[in-house]
């Protein structure tokens, strides 16, 4: 984040932080932003001929590092769109803004495109414990089975594998270093259940 300005900061937070589609981001008006609740909503534009995807409205829980950011993000000249064009129409550029930070920070713009901040964001929920079922009521999804695409496998399983010890035996498993594996972590004696 640290090559883009405080506007696309803003922006690409909100992708990140939300797992909004690019159409939900382009069709965020400020009204669909409670600030007191920490949530964002996805809501229908009929007059602008958004709807959301199988035309279900949802609303998704911000974390307050992004209601932070939101707080002090302007709202351009009295635009209703959170993140407008500059002549206060919705942003049809992210893409490009987005290859264009990309570019500055040093990294191939070929890369990135902004599906990557959706399944970046379902990932880092189910990693952090988020039940499937709220990751896809979040994301806006119809199946589990979509959700679950979503999830990129883990990198660290050598890691954590190394932690499980076998019941009743008294030596602790020394971890080595995995292939690929930049650390290793101290042993972490765990009892099994069963």
């Amino acid at each position: 984040m640290t090559a883009c300005d405080e506007w696309e900061r803003a922006l690409f937070s909100t992708f990140l932080l939300t797992g909004f589609r690019e159409q939900e981001v382009m069709y965020l008006f400020w009204n669909d932003v409670n600030l007191a609740l920490r949530t964002i909503r996805v809501t229908s534009k009929p007059d602008l001929g958004f709807f959301p995807k199988r035309w279900e409205e949802r609303k998704v829980p911000v974390p307050v590092r992004l209601a932070d950011i939101i707080k002090g993000h302007p709202q351009t000249n009295g635009s209703t769109f959170m993140f407008p064009s500059p002549t206060g129409k919705r942003e049809q550029n992210m893409l490009l803004r987005c290859k264009a930070v990309a570019e500055r920070a040093g990294l191939d713009p070929a890369e990135f495109d902004l599906k990557t901040f959706r399944s970046t964001y379902a990932t880092r929920m189910l990693r952090k414990g988020f039940d499937v079922r709220t990751v896809q009521d979040w994301m806006g999804h119809k199946s589990l089975e979509t959700t679950m695409r979503y999830l990129v496998p883990a990198t660290d399983v050598h890691d954590r594998l190394d932690e499980i010890d076998l019941p009743g035996d008294a030596k602790p498993l020394v971890p080595k270093k995995a292939p690929g594996s930049e650390r290793i972590r101290p042993t972490v004696r765990r009892k099994l259940r069963s």
